[in-house]
């Protein structure tokens, strides 16, 4: 299943990612493709992250869609968060 995911949602969770790396001492600079872990991210982090992007898309994630595969880079989440936003998931 080919999805497209809007620039727009890549960059705003981009933008929150790049906010909760900024809190880390050594920060190094991503792109969306990157594993978050691998750039600094902790399990905390990401935690954080899905609390901020339920925020900022005003959506619910559901518990089929917390997985690790979902939270792998920014590139996956922004594919699941176009996917809750159309009620796909």
């Amino acid at each position: 299943m080919s999805q497209t995911v809007s620039s727009e949602v890549t960059d705003r969770t981009m933008a929150l990612a790049r906010e909760i790396a900024a809190q880390h001492a050594g920060a190094r600079e991503f792109r969306p493709g990157d594993a978050l872990v691998d750039v600094g991210l902790t399990s905390l982090d990401l935690v954080n992250l899905m609390l901020a992007i339920e925020a900022e898309f005003d959506i619910m994630i559901p518990p089929a869609c917390l997985n690790p595969q979902n939270f792998y880079s920014i590139e996956a989440i922004s594919r699941m968060v176009e996917s809750v936003r159309v009620g796909t998931h």
